[in-house]
């Protein structure tokens, strides 16, 4: 019995290994497109309530949470630990030889951007078939599709990860091209401004020279915009530039504009600046729009700065 269990589980490692060399995930799909594959990718929640998960999830979903892939509450976007990560994907039996789909909350355009920046980390890691699923969980469950409830049978797997920075742009790099590369502010425009700014940031402003172009463009709600008319806006909005930096305040709202340009529009050579305007305030370099002393002295009456997520 043993060496016939045995032998079931080497043909299921080479069915999955076919799979993961045949099948080809687009970047988005959609919940019905996700069902159609269900037994042929693995599935990655990010949702925050692990009893909700527990209770109702994806079939053959694991779950992690977002903060494997994020830094401490000081500067958020830092980039993650390789070691800690390759953990927390090995607990739940995630490798990079399979296909993979990650389910966000999906609760509004801000929530999509966990989405697109677990999908940049994995990446990054060396996971090459990857997709989103578009208006995540919310969207799946609004649609009556299978849910299943209870722990996920897992194996383990043990991963050693490595980083490719050829989708990131670290604050020194950035420094070094100032003037010679194009850089896209994804937040709101109070942001661009300087009239609103991070919690962990160490006042408002701007990366000198750069262009805002807010992400909530591209969607509908939740929904990001079907390819067509992504690549429509990006179009009509000169944003098809290659080798343009996407920054935020954390490496947020920035990893769904990276993820557009790069992944959905084919832009060339499309980075992220995870750190974004949190580590380059406090590193007090220079910026753009930064109000004066008595304007961000009223600006902090007002308590006009965002969450630590974005």
């Amino acid at each position: 019995m043993k060496k016939h269990f045995s032998l079931a589980i080497a043909a299921a490692a080479l069915s999955l290994s076919a799979v993961a060399q045949t099948l080809q995930l687009t970047p988005v799909i959609s919940p019905a497109e996700l069902v159609k594959l269900q037994g042929q990718v693995q599935v990655l929640e990010l949702r925050a309530d692990e009893e909700a998960f527990l209770k109702s999830r994806i079939p053959g979903s694991v779950r992690v949470g977002y903060g494997a892939f994020r830094g401490p509450k000081e500067n958020p976007g830092k980039l993650f630990k390789l070691t800690e990560l390759a953990e927390a994907l090995g607990k739940v039996g995630l490798s990079p030889e399979k296909p993979l789909v990650i389910a966000h909350e999906g609760l509004d355009a801000t929530d999509f951007g966990a989405a697109a920046r677990v999908y940049w980390s994995l990446k990054s890691v060396g996971f090459d078939q990857l997709a989103i699923l578009n208006g995540g969980y919310n969207a799946y469950v609004a649609q009556n599709l299978p849910v299943v409830a209870g722990a996920p049978q897992v194996v383990p797997t043990t991963l050693s990860l490595s980083f490719n920075d050829a989708w990131y742009a670290s604050t020194d790099s950035i420094q070094a091209k100032l003037g010679n590369q194009r850089l896209l502010d994804s937040r709101l425009p109070e942001f661009f401004a300087g009239q609103a700014w991070h919690g962990a940031a160490s006042r408002p402003g701007a990366l000198p020279g750069a262009d805002n172009f807010a992400f909530t463009a591209f969607f509908d709600e939740a929904v990001l915009k079907p390819q067509a008319d992504v690549r429509r806006i990006v179009e009509a909005n000169g944003l098809d530039v290659a080798s343009t930096v996407s920054y935020c305040n954390t490496g947020h709202w920035a990893a769904t504009n990276w993820f557009v340009l790069s992944e959905v529009a084919q832009v060339p050579n499309v980075s992220l600046y995870a750190e974004s305007m949190v580590e380059w305030s406090n590193q007090g370099l220079a910026m753009d729009n930064v109000p004066s002393a008595v304007e961000f002295a009223v600006l902090k009456t007002k308590k006009w700065f965002s969450g630590l997520v974005n």
